[in-house]
């Protein structure tokens, strides 16, 4: 088989199972497994693929097909510009995630030396890229699982970022670890789908990590622990930044409410949907 006709193959595989952007995986999965990109596949389309290649990337469309994510087939995602090593145990980088490190970076303007902790890191997309933004700031990145703790370590250091801690801890523990009013932001995309609805999300999510996505029997849990142990940790006008789910804007702006927080706001995503709720330490 030759290259041209192994990049039709893994097209039809991907068409087959109903696929949208079969023409666009197709080519991640050519360039990325095997360095093929678009130009090379042009210009060295007639060359036969060795059989042990052929296969690799035969069995790698036939995993998406089946709703493998294909981040995870990958290795790597980007994220407003930098590459993160991904992988099973860990989740997935998603722009919606853009609008906290924007609404986080904006409150930080002024503060260049911020003390920021990301709760819940994961990849560490957020700690890594507001890091990137704020080259003099001191982020701490705090992730419990194992596996997606070691992500977050390998990201940290394929981008360089030094300025980064990453802390293996429990949320609902580690405020322990924090001074009072020792912090001036903090961020978090925490687990926030009601446990009852983790069944019904579609077929790539359901190989994510559960932890990653289970909020509770009402998804809240992550952001009473929030509201209830963390905001003390802010300095006195330090921030709050966290991503949230539709229609959850009510419930945690309320919890922020009776711990602390002023000025708050719903912050909409691209769609017009709340993303993100901000406040600030009274």
């Amino acid at each position: 088989m030759t290259y041209s006709e192994l990049y039709q193959t893994a097209r039809r595989i991907l068409q087959e199972s109903g696929n949208d952007a079969a023409v666009y995986e197709a080519r991640c999965l050519m360039q990325e497994l095997m360095g093929i990109d678009r130009i090379r596949l042009i210009a060295d389309g007639g060359r036969i693929v060795p059989a042990e290649q052929e296969q690799r990337l035969i069995k790698a469309a036939e995993r998406r097909a089946d709703g493998y994510p294909l981040q995870y087939l990958l290795g790597c995602w980007t994220f407003m510009g930098r590459e993160f090593a991904v992988g099973e145990g860990v989740l997935i980088p998603r722009d919606d995630t853009e609008v906290a490190v924007m609404t986080c970076r904006e409150a930080l303007r002024d503060c260049p030396k911020a003390r920021i902790a990301d709760l819940c890191s994961g990849s560490g997309i957020i700690a890594v890229t507001l890091a990137g933004m704020l080259p003099q700031a001191e982020v701490t990145a705090l992730e419990l699982q194992e596996a997606a703790f070691g992500y977050l370590q390998k990201n940290i250091a394929m981008n360089g970022c030094t300025n980064v801690k990453a802390l293996q801890g429990d949320l609902f523990t580690a405020h322990t670890l924090f001074a009072d009013g020792s912090l001036d932001a903090i961020i978090s995309n925490p687990p926030y789908i009601a446990r009852e609805v983790l069944p019904t999300l579609q077929k790539e999510v359901q190989f994510e990590p559960a932890a990653a996505l289970d909020g509770g029997d009402d998804g809240l849990d992550f952001y009473r622990c929030l509201a209830s142990d963390w905001t003390a940790k802010l300095r006195k006008g330090g921030s709050m930044t966290l991503e949230i789910g539709e229609e959850q804007a009510a419930d945690v702006m309320a919890l922020l409410s009776a711990h602390g927080m002023g000025e708050l706001r719903a912050v909409q995503d691209i769609q017009g949907l709340d993303r993100v709720i901000f406040g600030t330490k009274i």
